[in-house]
């Protein structure tokens, strides 16, 4: 199941699912109805959540929501895109149960990706899966190839090793 939790998000990337008419914080559904959801989904037999967004991180009960979803027997994925995240709020992530995270980077060359995402946070995106590692998280690295970041793959390949994440997910 993905939970896009909300459509806020720092990163202004061109190819994101965000709709062109973002929600309001104000409108987002709250805490019990996402709980309920999830219960809801168990029911009919789904067995993974995705907290996704926008930045999901943006949302202050994410942990409750992880913990809801740990507990009724969901495995979690984080989608994020890294730069809201610290390491304190990746602990209280892991102890509410959080399985896994993804971490999105739009290219190996600082200022190419910082250029992509329409935000200067490509270094801070590299410590937090320093930290996901860490904390003992498993991680994937996510990166949209297209045309401004294609010569680069290779060097994602190595990143992706470098940065010691299980899985590199290669979009397009």
């Amino acid at each position: 199941m993905l939970c896009e939790l909300t459509h806020r998000c720092p990163l202004s990337c061109p190819y994101c699912s965000n709709p062109v008419q973002l929600e309001m914080k104000s409108n987002e559904i709250g805490t019990e109805i996402w709980k309920k959801a999830l219960s809801d989904a168990v029911k009919i037999g789904i067995l993974q959540c995705h907290f996704s967004g926008g930045e999901p991180t943006a949302r202050k009960d994410l942990e409750e929501l992880v913990q809801h979803a740990s507990k009724i027997g969901l495995y979690t994925n984080l989608i994020t895109s890294g730069v809201l995240i610290n390491e304190e709020r990746l602990k209280k992530l892991y102890d509410a149960g959080l399985d896994h995270v993804q971490v999105s980077i739009q290219d190996t060359d600082p200022d190419n990706s910082e250029k992509i995402a329409g935000f200067k946070g490509h270094q801070k995106k590299i410590n937090t899966c320093g930290l996901i590692r860490k904390v003992g998280l498993p991680l994937t690295i996510n990166s949209v190839m297209h045309r401004q970041n294609l010569h680069n793959l290779e060097t994602m390949i190595k990143l992706a090793v470098e940065l010691d994440a299980e899985r590199l997910e290669v979009a397009q």
